[in-house]
């Protein structure tokens, strides 16, 4: 097992020595190529880095210095829990008889409401109370501000449905047209659940499907969707602003249909879960059963009325950036509240993501090859820092969200590894020469600055000597000065030495002295190492002659 761990160690050895012997320029523009590729990669397919920016994004929302208040006019009549139980004694289970759905919908009608939106699916007939059925029926065809959900099934499905626009006129955009590159296709069919009654299925309606992210959290609200003739169906807050701004609906239309075909847009939350005032629905029955107004109960005139479950036992919950079990009828309100208000969070696309993060890759490359990557080392934290506060800033201020957690991580990688191998490189450059097997002379050439050999300048010197002196390596301080922090004995680090074979020290001493004399005093005489080239023979050498110099 210690021959293993032995070879495992001399393998390393061996890598990092020729990783650290590469030129500076070549291992730098390797770097952002195949980061560059690994983006390309990421964002268009494998989305590794998706689940980090989500997390840090739901972070940022819950974390917001700004946020829209509710509209006041958005109020919920809730399932709820109290509700059902309440009313099992004369109902039984949920779901109830209509008539009692209808006795609300009459009660709430007569308030005259902005819109009545029923977030309950009526998929199915009541085959026990087909009364029930007749009576919402009934309510429905009287109000004028009623809007029903429907459920959309999977796109994959919808050649096999027989749900086309003649079908459920209310669903499709009133402007959504077939676009002139698919007229000669044939009118599209949606895979869906329809609504089982008459009168709902001639009612306004929109889908009100929540189509999470990968990790199962709602995040995204889709507006519109664009069929494959290019006409539109709606969503259930579309739906109520074509009832409550015509002139705002239809210019979203034409946004949809000009710029992309399904809208999945970011929910501009609020500030917390579960804000909208919600009020039981058993109140509600009972206020309209007995004809009086019970205490708590608010008029419901110029409201946005959502009629829909928070009950555990009903399962209309899902996880969003502020709640691990957020009510669906509260996501809905909230999607009503951001439509009807036109508040918009946008995102850039995943295009321009890629070629942010490409173009701070190429940046960084340039930027390393001529101002060395010490000139980084202050920034190396702040600058991940810097793009993730610009991210939160945008998500504060602006209606479009500049997503630039890909390219923080991303930076923050990029200058730990060049970091790594600035690490490997000083190692390999800064150890005693190897000995020639030629038996040729080795020697040293002392060299000393006015000031101390800080890590440009020890960086400026392996590039001479890579370039000039391949088979030289450097005597030279370790001086790694941390942030807000100084040289303890800025003295003791003005000397440096190159040591190698004697020849080419003399003939760099003869033609490279201008390039060299930028750095330090290049005057100093090229001393031959007596006996061996051990570190303590070099150290001893170049000690004197760096007294000698000092001397001078």
């Amino acid at each position: 097992m210690k021959l293993k761990s032995g070879q495992l160690n001399s393998a390393y050895q061996r890598w990092a020595a020729w990783i650290g012997a590469q030129p500076a320029q070549r291992v730098i523009w390797v770097l952002a190529f195949l980061f560059s590729c690994w983006i390309l990669l990421d964002i268009f397919n494998l989305r590794v880095t998706n689940g980090l920016a989500s997390s840090a994004f739901d972070t940022m929302v819950r974390a917001r210095v700004y946020t829209h208040a509710p509209d006041p006019r958005i109020v919920i009549v809730d399932i709820d829990e109290s509700s059902l139980q309440r009313m099992s004694a004369e109902f039984g289970r949920w779901p109830w008889p209509r008539d009692t759905l209808a006795t609300v919908l009459d009660h709430i009608e007569k308030q005259k409401p902005a819109a009545i939106v029923w977030d309950v699916l009526f998929s199915d007939a009541d085959q026990i109370s087909p009364g029930g059925d007749a009576a919402f029926d009934a309510a429905v065809s009287r109000s004028a501000h009623s809007h029903f959900a429907v459920v959309r099934l999977r796109e994959s499905s919808d050649a096999q449905s027989q749900i086309a626009r003649p079908v459920l006129p209310t669903l499709w955009a009133t402007s959504g047209t077939p676009s002139p590159t698919n007229a000669g296709s044939t009118a599209a069919t949606v895979a869906m659940i329809p609504p089982a009654l008459a009168a709902v299925s001639r009612a306004p309606l929109g889908y009100n499907n929540g189509y999470v992210d990968g990790d199962g959290v709602l995040r995204h609200y889709r507006y519109f969707e664009t069929l494959r003739d290019g006409s539109v169906i709606q969503s259930l807050p579309m739906s109520v602003l074509s009832s409550l701004d015509p002139a705002a609906y239809q210019h979203e239309i034409a946004n949809i249909s000009k710029w992309w075909s399904n809208r999945d847009e970011l929910v501009d939350w609020r500030r917390h879960a579960n804000l909208y005032p919600h009020y039981p629905i058993a109140d509600v029955f009972d206020s309209a059963d007995s004809g009086q107004s019970k205490p708590g109960l608010p008029s419901f005139a110029g409201k946005i009325v959502i009629i829909g479950a928070t009950a555990a036992s009903l399962h209309d919950i899902h996880p969003t950036p502020l709640a691990a079990d957020q009510a669906g009828v509260d996501t809905l309100a909230t999607a009503i509240d951001n439509t009807v208000n036109h508040h918009h969070l946008y995102e850039l696309p995943r295009w321009l993501h890629a070629l942010v993060a490409i173009a701070l890759c190429i940046g960084l490359a340039a930027w390393v090859q001529h101002r060395k990557l010490t000139s980084l080392a202050s920034i190396r934290f702040v600058l991940p820092v810097g793009l993730l506060f610009i991210s939160y800033l945008t998500l504060n201020i602006s209606p479009v969200f500049v997503d630039l957690q890909l390219s923080a991580a991303l930076a923050l990688i990029w200058l730990s590894l060049l970091k790594f191998w600035h690490q490997m490189q000083r190692d390999f450059w800064c150890m005693p020469a190897p000995p020639l097997s030629d038996g040729t002379p080795m020697a040293i050439w002392p060299l000393v600055r006015t000031k101390p050999w800080d890590e440009e300048a020890l960086d400026r010197l392996i590039d001479f000597t890579q370039q000039h002196l391949p088979q030289c390596r450097l005597v030279a301080p370790q001086v790694e000065i941390q942030l807000f922090q100084s040289i303890r004995w800025p003295e003791l680090t003005l000397y440096a030495a190159i040591v190698g074979p004697a020849g080419q020290l003399q003939w760099a001493r003869d033609n490279c002295q201008t390039r060299l004399a930028r750095l330090c005093r290049t005057d100093s005489e090229i001393a031959i190492l007596s006996g061996d080239n051990s570190r303590q023979s070099i150290a001893r050498t170049a000690m004197r002659l760096w007294a000698k110099i000092g001397s001078e």
